[in-house]
């Protein structure tokens, strides 16, 4: 054989080699497409991984500026509901990616307390959860202890910041996310929607007359009568949460209630928890979330015919929670409901607000429109009819019209226009004294779009944001989206630029001016691209540290007396020896200064009831039933009044009221726990 011959027959055996490698490696992309395939079609069918939890967020309940109302004399003085972070953790079980939706009893949110709180949780869960997939927004009730903002706004008529409330919330909402992220499991989710007439009341409405008939025509009722509720039920058919959107402030307890309350969503999440057996001794336990929405201008009562009568406000709560749990339950056991399936996904932004231009597209063909820098109005100061703690000042203030030309800040007087320049918390130094930069967000399931919107936003407003997020989106799959107000900072209102124009509470509260919420909406439509596209774009600078320049003003328990020639515990008022069915129990008992006993998962007081030779405790002061209120007697001794509302399916039998709590000793400060009870009394024979 030639050399010829011997090269001819390599060059066959090679060409013939490699034949069998390209057949090999099609035969084996072939069967991993297959796979893949296969996998993917597996997945998509898959369920979410989906856990729900609660936190214990009650701070001091004595002696602490409470948040809301901006009034310098409601300092605590008890409580009438502990306060809780609830959290729903939701994991696509193809990508891995993960959000979770937390839900405070709070007034609102700061960027400062979030920091905290995922600090926390980088620690607990690394690398888990960050600005973009958590979401955390407040109840806005008005009834809880503020002193947690690292804006000094908010700090004053709080008598500064509060280190114990602020560790307290912390605390209890890491805690909620770390637990709900811990007890996933395989779930369905599905979404609901029903309207609750009768429960909202428009408290501007010279404001909301303003827009346009199509606004009228869309909102009937000068409110969104919507409640959107979304279900967890878990693989075997446990359930383990629901979180329902409906738009109403946290204000059925006034200005002169003094005691800690979740006010009527915080409530409204007890009556659904306790429906499905909760007992909040133990985790693994059903979670009911009240979401805030587009309540900007509404009121849970009517305020538009005068003030309301000075009363305690705890029946129009029970009222507005029971109006609003009764629906969600309705919605909750309904049949007609659709399941979610999905992406789950996220979108986040740290914006800086003053003076952005925003495009026409948005003003309407307003070429020159720009955001200001931020000012508060006479009207924010005039406070409305659920509240005016400055009575010197007047609501509907415009300038050039019921106010005169006259201004110490022209130029920024005519970015603000109508509005009669009062407070301009933007140009305070060293720092603003409100949010310069605001975190802007979206989460995704599937077909369903939160949008975390970082202010209290009208009706209107809030309905217009929502279908312009839905119409970008809709050719992606959207169909349904929900707006979480006040979530992850406090931007004070923002109004339509109709509304703006009236100047009512809301417009004199829209900080960056009459164009606030065209730019809102067009960073959120921003968003929304990145959402759809998957277009990256930097995350944006975050506000500023100011955790370290807090005013701190200590207000700490010096030491605790006993009564004279008595003990820690002893009753000073006894309950009566008999009560029936709806009546209201009450005792008072010499204790100790509650905020010697801020501890989670401990109870203030315990209902019990004699079973078995044995005193056994049947209800706590996380139950809504009770009471607490504090006062001091002489020096350094305490007296708590316990009234217990006895419900009327209460099984008849006898009970008491005990109080707990610890004794702080002088010169040493030692803590002593101490407990005190009523005697006996019969109920319901």
């Amino acid at each position: 054989m030639n050399l010829a011959e011997i090269s001819l027959n390599e060059q066959r055996r090679t060409f013939s080699k490699v034949w069998i490698f390209a057949i090999i490696g099609c035969l084996w992309i072939l069967n991993l497409s297959t796979q893949v395939a296969e996998a993917s079609a597996s997945c998509d069918g898959a369920p979410y991984l989906v856990g729900a939890a609660r936190g214990d967020i009650t701070g001091p309940i004595v002696g602490v500026g409470m948040m809301g109302y901006a009034d310098l004399g409601q300092l605590d003085e008890g409580l009438h509901t502990r306060l809780w972070s609830r959290a729903m953790v939701v994991s696509d079980p193809c990508s891995g990616s993960t959000i979770a939706l937390v839900i405070g009893d709070l007034a609102m949110v700061f960027h400062g307390l979030k920091q905290a709180v995922i600090d926390r949780l980088e620690h607990e869960l690394p690398g888990v959860f960050t600005h973009a997939n958590l979401m955390f927004s407040a109840t806005h009730t008005h009834a809880g202890p503020g002193g947690f903002a690292h804006n000094t706004l908010y700090n004053i008529t709080t008598y500064g910041f509060n280190p114990d409330n602020f560790e307290a919330i912390v605390a209890g909402t890491a805690r909620a996310v770390v637990t709900a992220y811990k007890q996933r499991q395989k779930a369905n989710l599905s979404v609901s929607s029903g309207h609750l007439y009768g429960y909202q009341f428009n408290r501007s409405p010279e404001a909301f007359d303003a827009n346009p008939a199509v606004d009228h025509a869309a909102l009937p009722d000068m409110a969104d009568t919507e409640m959107f509720l979304v279900k967890a039920i878990a693989s075997d058919g446990t359930p383990i949460a629901a979180f329902n959107w409906y738009p109403v402030h946290g204000v059925s307890l006034p200005l002169t209630n003094k005691l800690v309350s979740g006010d009527n969503k915080g409530l409204a999440s007890l009556y659904f928890e306790h429906q499905l057996g909760a007992t909040y001794r133990k985790d693994q336990e059903f979670v009911a979330g009240f979401m805030q929405a587009n309540a900007g201008d509404i009121s849970p009562h009517d305020v538009t015919h005068g003030s309301l009568p000075k009363t305690d406000g705890f029946e129009r709560n029970e009222w507005s929670a029971r109006g609003q749990f009764n629906k969600a339950w309705q919605i909750f056991q309904s049949p007609v409901a659709e399941e979610l399936r999905g992406a789950v996904t996220y979108s986040h932004r740290f914006e800086s607000l003053a003076y952005r231009k925003v495009s026409p597209e948005f003003t309407g063909g307003e070429l020159e429109a720009t955001t200001c820098n931020a000012v508060l109005g006479e009207s924010f100061a005039a406070g409305t009819l659920n509240g005016q703690p400055f009575p010197l000042f007047v609501s509907h203030a415009i300038y050039g019209k019921t106010w005169p030309r006259i201004t110490l800040m022209p130029k920024e007087q005519g970015c603000h226009q109508e509005k009669v320049l009062l407070l301009p918390t933007g140009f305070a130094k060293p720092n603003p004294w409100t949010a310069s930069v605001a975190p802007f967000q979206l989460l995704r399931i599937g077909p369903l779009v939160i949008i975390g919107a970082p202010f209290e936003i009208t009706t209107v407003a809030g309905h217009r944001l929502k279908e312009e997020i839905k119409r970008r989106m809709a050719g992606d799959g959207v169909r349904f989206v929900v707006l979480s107000g006040l979530t992850n900072e406090y931007l004070h209102y923002v109004t339509t630029r109709e509304e703006y124009k009236v100047q009512a509470y809301e417009g004199g509260s829209t900080l960056y001016g009459p164009w606030s919420l065209a730019a809102y909406t067009e960073i959120f439509a921003n968003l929304a691209i990145d959402m759809s596209t998957g277009r990256q774009r930097p995350a944006g600078a975050p506000p500023p540290d100011l955790s370290h320049k807090q005013v701190v003003l200590p207000h700490p328990v010096l030491f605790d007396l006993a009564p004279r020639g008595g003990k820690f515990g002893d009753i000073l008022v006894d309950a009566k020896s008999d009560y029936k069915l709806g009546e209201v129990a009450a005792v008072e008992i010499w204790g100790a200064h509650p905020n010697n006993s801020l501890a989670p998962g401990f109870s203030y007081l315990t209902i019990e009831q004699w079973q078995d030779q044995n005193w056994k405790p049947m209800f706590f002061d996380w139950d809504g039933q009770t009471t607490l209120h504090w006062r001091r007697h002489g020096l350094a001794s305490s007296v708590l009044k316990i009234n217990w509302g006895i419900p009327l399916d209460t099984p008849a039998g006898l009970y008491r009221i005990c109080q707990h709590g610890k004794s702080k000793a002088p010169v040493t400060g030692k803590l002593s726990p101490y407990s005190g009870c009523s005697s006996g009394f019969k109920v319901g024979s």
